[in-house]
């Protein structure tokens, strides 16, 4: 009879892990309170955005939650409808890493327009212009965060940008050697009118690194955590019943989905953002003129608005109403004085 050793590999099989590959979940899976941060960060700098935005296309502009999964790189932008623009950029500095942008070729007609009424679908030149000033407005406040949360010296330049006739002609693999991608899918609205929907791509580990620094802990301290998670997946794989074996049914118990928990969880979130500038604006009043009115106004013209004399004035955050007071005089400084604001939830959702 033969006692033959067993190796570390079946060793490890018997007890049901995985040998000492070091965290192989890292570097295709992102942890809960990973995704929860980076798209908070990115939330609210696409807001922060908005603003710029809304000055460059002269539209009130605003910017949907991003929507985050995490895809290999042959899934990568496999939703965007082709014919669509895609859009390279890198991150350089102490923080580096490749970013893709993508967007419908439609819906970039459709912004143009809006951008310049006189350009036709067919004016290519105007549309990589466009597209230009707008990731360029766009990104500029997330490197600003990125680099103030993380306080580390970090910088955004566009590489290139081309038009996609079809899947087929975009080679990934060529531009970059990251197997796996968080991919964040967001819209920015003008208005009640047009809308576009961009496709955000960035390498997991440059996710993991933004979002270590953002929750305070270095990607090891999830190491355990991802180790738990690995190993309670190959346990349940290695009890599963067999086929023969007759199922065990039991009766199934709901938790209780109140809004409590949202309540908890929303400040500890934001906690992680309160250093990110945002812009604040006062709006004393509205009015619409005529081209022709527009253009007799002259030094010394009165242009009437939509507010009474002595009516609070709004008060905005990134173009949205949070609160409304009263004009004052600090000094040599107009000021404003908040007679009545949103609640902390009312205000959060704004943000976003």
């Amino acid at each position: 009879m033969n006692f033959d050793k067993l190796s570390p590999g079946e060793l490890d099989g018997l007890l049901g892990q995985k040998g000492t590959e070091e965290k192989p979940m890292s570097a295709n899976h992102l942890l809960q309170i990973e995704k929860e941060a980076f798209s908070e960060l990115l939330a609210v700098s696409l807001s922060s955005a908005a603003g710029s935005l809304g000055e460059m296309l002269k539209r009130e502009v605003s910017v949907s939650a991003p929507v985050l999964e995490v895809k290999p790189r042959d899934a990568v932008l496999a939703a965007a409808a082709a014919p669509f623009f895609v859009i390279l950029g890198e991150y350089k500095g102490e923080v580096e890493g490749i970013q893709l942008l993508a967007v419908s070729k439609a819906d970039v007609e459709a912004l143009v327009k809006i951008w310049d009424a006189t350009s036709e679908p067919d004016d290519m030149e105007k549309q990589f212009e466009m597209l230009q000033k707008l990731v360029e407005t766009m990104f500029a406040p997330i490197t600003k965060t990125m680099g103030m949360l993380m306080e580390k010296e970090v910088a955004y330049s566009l590489s290139g940008m081309d038009i996609v006739q079809s899947q087929e002609d975009f080679p990934i693999a060529k531009f970059t050697k990251e197997q796996w991608f968080a991919e964040a899918v967001f819209k920015v609205r003008l208005g009640a009118g047009a809308a576009a929907e961009f496709s955000l791509c960035l390498p997991v580990q440059l996710v993991k690194e933004i979002a270590g620094v953002l929750t305070g802990a270095p990607e090891e301290d999830y190491a355990e955590e991802t180790r738990d998670m690995e190993y309670q997946s190959n346990n349940q794989t290695a009890s599963e019943p067999k086929k023969n074996t007759a199922p065990t049914i039991q009766s199934v118990q709901f938790s209780n989905f109140d809004e409590t928990a949202t309540s908890q969880t929303e400040p500890n979130n934001l906690d992680m953002l309160m250093d990110i500038p945002l812009q604040v604006t006062v709006e004393l009043g509205r009015t619409k003129r005529m081209v022709k009115e527009i253009l007799g106004v002259s030094p010394g013209s009165i242009i009437e608005l939509d507010k009474l004399a002595g009516e609070p004035v709004d008060i905005l955050i990134n173009n949205k109403v949070i609160a409304v007071g009263e004009v004052v005089v600090i000094d040599e400084n107009f000021g404003v004085r908040v007679t009545d604001i949103l609640s902390t939830a009312d205000r959060l959702s704004k943000l976003r």
